[in-house]
């Protein structure tokens, strides 16, 4: 009730948007107003001066001073405001108070001049439309608030009964038409108040959402800080500042270590808190810098290079000692940008790739990017630009390696394995293409070509009428977030009329360290379906022992690299007894990799160990040369 009484009154503080909206809208009205007002009175002037002279009409010399000076005061008063709300309009350097001032003393003046013309033309038995007309263009052409309005209208109203009524009393219908003028004036200008202020309310709020947008396209909406966008504006602008050499700055990658179990143990609100307080910290620390929230986590600063050790060094302190039981840390990757064209986006990948390589690295906390580290991350974007190409030339192809039983030493699978032979960078090992794949979530196009291309092969192999064995074929965990794995792999079988056993699925026990419920569910799918899992490198993940009671798989991939020192270390015989034996107790059999000679198949015999994985059978080759040693009878199965 109080602010409607309030919004009635026009007695609501306005906001310094519609206090400037009404301003300008004054000032129009006044502009309007005063050039009406200014042309009256200069026709006003010139008519009473030549009538004066020619004598057409002879008036007095105190009726010519008092009228002319009327005249000349509102012309002046007039021009004055003329000028004024001109440059209000032109939104040059102007006097708000002033012109308030000015606005109320040109509205006084209006008023008491129609008061005075018209007691002259109400003495004499005429309107007094003067009064009138000045009443109009005070009240309603310009905007007070509707107290204000009341005010100087009633005002002039009992003004104007009491001097009129001194000179001849008035009349009931002249009271009567009076009440209704004062009214129709006083509504005319409560209206256009109240238009005007929901006119200005609804530009408030539109320019307040486009302000908000434009914030929002710049301004990270989390932190704050500036967007990436505002960042490659920004650094653009201070790397082509003349004054400056590009080899002056440096591009600089942030990564705020441990962040992810800083969220699992406070919570999401205190992880953004977090990021909020560390970006506003990096405002303050590389004062006037360009700076920006990358990504989760991640920050980019275009620095100067001669102060960026030692600042970095400080922010590194701070952020180390935000928590005692979540050792909190900072990995920085920079990059020195050549020349002032460097597109920023690469300089910030540039940035990002040297931080990346030390992300592992416990004891580095800095890296600045290098000629090769370079020449591997062209590598690294050719691998993601061209996979598609790859595929579609024939550039990838699989290769397959015996899978023997090591008791009998008969063939008993394959696994297929993928092997890029490029025009360019010739054969590239799957070690330097695959994880690549996985990070920039590309894999899933690698590996449903080679599901594809395996179930083509075992269908070709089988119209040989050489009998087809069954083909292990790896598969990521992105896979599983991308792709409708069991749906794929029952297209392919399906087309080619083979049957599940036919394919083993592989998954790494890297993999399996973060839950995923779709992974989980897309694996029990998989295994009541009749498909065989397979645990494949078991001991260089990180899941643990977990992943063997979490889900069925059927086989264990002993990892390779337990046979590394098989001859020089006692403990690995022992460690690998125990594998098998465990993977027994639970149900699993065992299939260990890298096997290259003789003494280690007698002791896998010797331990249980189900099959044997390695170049003692034979090296990954292409299906041709498998082809050809199944028709020779090269394998025993």
């Amino acid at each position: 009730m109080k602010n409607k009484l309030k919004y009635i009154l026009g007695l609501e503080k306005y906001t310094p948007y519609m206090d400037e909206y009404f301003e300008k809208s004054n000032a129009q009205s006044c502009i309007i107003v005063s050039i009406i007002i200014s042309i009256l009175e200069i026709w006003m002037i010139l008519t009473s001066i030549i009538n004066h002279i020619t004598g057409a009409r002879v008036r007095s010399a105190e009726w010519l001073i008092t009228h002319l000076g009327a005249y000349f005061l509102l012309l002046g008063g007039a021009l004055t405001l003329l000028f004024y709300s001109i440059r209000v309009i032109k939104e040059e350097k102007h006097n708000k108070t002033f012109g308030k001032i000015l606005t109320t003393f040109f509205s006084l003046v209006c008023i008491i001049f129609g008061i005075y013309i018209s007691y002259f033309d109400y003495k004499k038995g005429e309107q007094i439309l003067t009064f009138i007309t000045m009443e109009i263009f005070i009240i309603d052409l310009i905007l007070w608030r509707p107290i204000v309005s009341f005010c100087i209208d009633t005002i002039s109203f009992i003004a104007v009964y009491q001097i009129y009524a001194i000179a001849m009393p008035l009349t009931y219908a002249s009271k009567v038409n009076l009440f209704i003028i004062w009214i129709a004036i006083l509504l005319t200008g409560f209206n256009m108040y109240y238009q005007k202020y929901k006119d200005a309310k609804k530009d408030e709020n539109i320019e307040n959402i486009n302000t908000y947008l434009k914030k929002l396209a710049i301004t990270d909406e989390l932190t704050d800080i500036p967007n990436i966008q505002s960042f490659k504006i920004n650094a653009s602008k201070s790397l082509k500042e003349t004054f400056h050499r590009p080899d002056d700055f440096l591009f600089l990658f942030l990564d705020i270590q441990n962040f992810k179990n800083y969220n699992e143990k406070y919570g999401f609100e205190k992880g953004n808190n977090l990021l909020n307080a560390f970006g506003h910290l990096l405002m303050y620390s590389f004062e006037k810098a360009p700076i920006a929230r990358f990504s989760d986590d991640h920050f980019v600063v275009l620095a100067k290079k001669d102060s960026a050790q030692s600042i970095l060094e400080i922010l590194r302190r701070k952020i180390e000692l935000t928590d005692n039981e979540i050792k909190l840390g900072l990995k920085v990757g920079a990059y020195c940008p050549k020349n002032a064209d460097i597109n920023i986006n690469t300089a910030c990948d540039y940035a990002r790739y040297a931080c990346n390589t030390i992300k592992k690295k416990f004891d580095k906390n800095y890296c600045e990017y290098s000629d090769k580290m370079n020449q591997d991350f062209e590598r690294r974007k050719y691998i993601i630009n061209n996979i598609d190409n790859a595929i579609k030339n024939n550039y990838i192809k699989v290769y397959y390696q015996p899978v023997a039983f090591t008791s009998s030493k008969k063939l008993c699978g394959f696994e297929a394995l993928a092997r890029w032979n490029d025009p360019i960078y010739g054969m590239i090992p799957p070690v330097n293409f695959i994880p690549i794949l996985e990070e920039y979530r590309e894999i899933q196009k690698l590996d449903s070509f080679v599901l594809q291309q395996v179930c083509k092969d075992i269908d070709e192999l089988r119209s040989t009428n050489i009998t087809p064995l069954p083909v292990s074929v790896n598969f990521s965990r992105i896979d599983f977030e991308l792709l409708d794995v069991k749906k794929l792999i029952d297209e392919n079988l399906q087309k080619y009329n083979l049957d599940n056993e036919l394919i083993h699925i592989e998954l790494t026990e890297s993999a399996l360290a973060e839950s995923n419920q779709t992974l989980e569910d897309s694996l029990r799918q998989l295994n009541s379906s009749g498909f065989a899992l397979w645990l494949d490198d078991f001991g260089s993940g990180y899941s643990g022992l977990n992943s063997l009671t979490q889900y069925n798989f059927k086989m264990m991939k002993i990892d390779m690299g337990f046979l590394k020192n098989f001859n020089s270390n006692k403990k690995t015989k022992s460690v690998l007894k125990n594998i098998v034996s465990m993977a027994k107790e639970i149900g699993m059999q065992t299939l260990t990799e890298g096997v290259e000679s003789q003494e280690i198949v007698d002791f896998l015999e010797s331990i249980g160990c189900d099959r044997i994985q390695g170049y003692l059978l034979g090296k990954p080759m292409p299906k041709e040369v498998i082809f050809e040693k199944l028709k020779n009878g090269d394998y025993q199965f």
